[in-house]
């Protein structure tokens, strides 16, 4: 019995395979004659310019079309409802369907792709079967009441924007902005759909923003934006700091196509332009107390604070990348003393021009001051004013020009060619020297005095140069000293215990002669003789002779 139903179940099973198979095969046979038809007939649900043509050949749609295409004009409805007709024979609307022509849309046509167009609509549109002349299609476009007024509300896409200390999404905007190539390619596919009808509103007619707030996008720009926002740059500049404002720093983000963060390097670059207007002190003028009690502004030159712009901008792409706070000072190409209008401190050359003459500051103090020789202006050689630092320090160098090549001992050099240095050339220093005799720019200083100097300065050290009225030292007015000096020791005569007094006040006058003054006292031996004499006299030392 057993055996008898197993046979039955056996004999079910392969009769419903059997049956299976045959509607498979029979499937497979419709599906292939289909697919050949619609080799060469259009899908179901499809149109042909507009026009229906579910399972129609190429043939069977020539006449369809024409019949639609008779007469056709198309009805334009603007916002306020006003309808415009534009006719066929106002745009040179010529149809010119054919079999061939409607072949051609099969070309690239799938016929066993059949199956997709029983629930999709396929729809067919050959530019070939109709044309129009678009510089009238346009000419008729530009009398409507639309294309002949300004937009009330500008078409907008969604963007990010920063609100409210943070960043959002602002929703696009569907305004009444209207461009007319575009509303001329809209309304041309809708006369070669044979639509009968075309509104403003409903047909997308206005420019359409293409970034929506829902672009997802958007909302990843947000995101990473909003994790930047909060970074804090700030920069300590001496005098005080200075916190990048977020409203500042957020212009420095933005993000790509895909919504990750990038850097605007213009942003950056003008941002980092101001900082070094604000905060450069080179080409500015410096207030300077001159030692004569004046004050003056010592003009522009080379010394002082300037900003490496590129440097600096780079140094802040790579902080903002880093994501994190940052507190440093800018980076500058020069440094100098301290900051603010004094950025040269309490160290540093005074040289007045007028008064032919130099001071040397260290830490506030006057340690050293001495007679110079500066360039002669008579010969366009005139030494430069302005504030600059000495770039070196050398010991021993030959200074060359076009027809010279001087050794000097001490040579510190402060703008391009003109530096301090040592002069044992020049006879006498200080007064009028410099109009006759003076250098090629540089300042001339007795050899022992430019050996002070190289003691205390270094490179980076202030020199600021000045001319001041007033402080000019007259020749006559020296020679005028030198001579009642003159007459003074010729005075003293014979020496006695009671001329020391008298002959002090003589050595005095003498030592607040200038250089060039002592030069002219011929008789200055006298008075050494007579000091030597009357420290005999007293059992005092006798003074060393001074050289000339």
């Amino acid at each position: 019995m057993s055996n008898v139903t197993s046979a039955v179940k056996g004999w079910n099973f392969k009769k419903i395979g059997i049956i299976a198979g045959i509607v498979v095969g029979v499937l497979a046979i419709i599906y292939v004659i289909f697919s050949i038809y619609f080799m060469s007939h259009f899908f179901f649900r499809s149109t042909v310019n507009g026009v229906p043509s579910s399972g129609k050949s190429a043939a069977g749609m020539v006449d369809k079309i024409n019949e639609v295409a008779k007469d056709y004009s198309l009805s334009f409805t603007d916002e306020d409802k006003s309808v415009t007709k534009i006719n066929s024979g106002d745009i040179d609307l010529d149809i010119d369907v054919t079999e061939d022509k409607l072949k051609e849309l099969f070309n690239d046509q799938n016929g066993f792709a059949w199956i997709k167009y029983v629930f999709t609509d396929k729809d067919y549109v050959s530019p070939t079967i109709v044309s129009l002349n678009n510089d009238k299609l346009n000419d008729k476009l530009k009398t409507l009441e639309c294309m002949n007024r300004e937009a009330k509300t500008p078409t907008e896409n969604a963007t990010v924007v920063f609100e409210n200390d943070k960043f959002v999404i602002k929703p696009e905007v569907y305004g009444d902005t209207v461009e007319l190539n575009d509303l001329s390619g809209k309304v041309t596919s809708t006369i070669y759909n044979f639509k009968p009808t075309f509104d403003m509103i409903a047909d997308e007619g206005y420019v359409q923003p293409t970034v929506l707030a829902s672009d997802p996008r958007l909302t990843k720009s947000v995101d990473n934006l909003n994790k930047v926002k909060d970074i804090k740059i700030t920069y300590q500049t001496g005098v005080d700091s200075y916190t990048i404002p977020k409203e500042t720093l957020v212009t420095f983000f933005g993000t790509d196509d895909n919504g990750e963060i990038i850097y605007d390097e213009g942003a950056i670059s003008e941002f980092v332009k101001t900082m070094a207007s604000k905060y450069n002190t080179v080409g500015k003028s410096k207030p300077l107390h001159t030692s004569w009690g004046a004050d003056v502004n010592v003009p522009a030159g080379d010394y002082g604070w300037k900003v490496n712009n590129d440097a600096e901008v780079a140094q802040l792409m790579e902080d903002l990348k880093a994501g994190h706070d940052v507190n440093r000072e800018l980076i500058y190409k020069s440094k100098a003393a301290s900051h603010g209008d004094k950025d040269y401190g309490d160290s540093y050359v005074e040289v007045n021009l007028t008064a032919q003459h130099m001071i040397l500051y260290k830490n506030g103090q006057k340690v050293l001051e001495s007679d110079v020789v500066t360039g002669n202006p008579y010969l366009g050689r005139g030494t430069h004013t302005g504030a600059y630092s000495i770039k070196s320090c050398q010991r021993d160098a030959i200074l060359r020009g076009a027809d010279y090549a001087t050794p000097v001992a001490y040579w510190m050099p402060f703008n391009g060619g003109e530096g301090l240095h040592d002069a044992s050339w020049q006879s006498s220093f200080g007064g009028q020297a410099y109009k006759t005799r003076g250098s090629h720019g540089c300042v001339n200083l007795p050899p022992s005095v430019a050996a002070q100097v190289f003691s205390y300065v270094t490179a980076g050290y202030p020199v600021l140069v000045y001319e001041l009225g007033g402080t000019e030292t007259s020749v006559n007015k020296e020679l005028e000293q030198a001579a009642n000096v003159v007459r003074l020791i010729n005075e003293i005569g014979d020496v006695i215990p009671e001329k020391a007094d008298y002959i002090s006040s003589v050595r005095a006058a003498y030592e607040a002669l200038s250089g060039p003054a002592k030069q002219a006292v011929t008789n200055y031996g006298v008075l050494q003789a007579a000091e030597a004499a009357l420290a005999g006299m007293q059992g005092g030392e006798v003074p060393p002779p001074e050289g000339v």
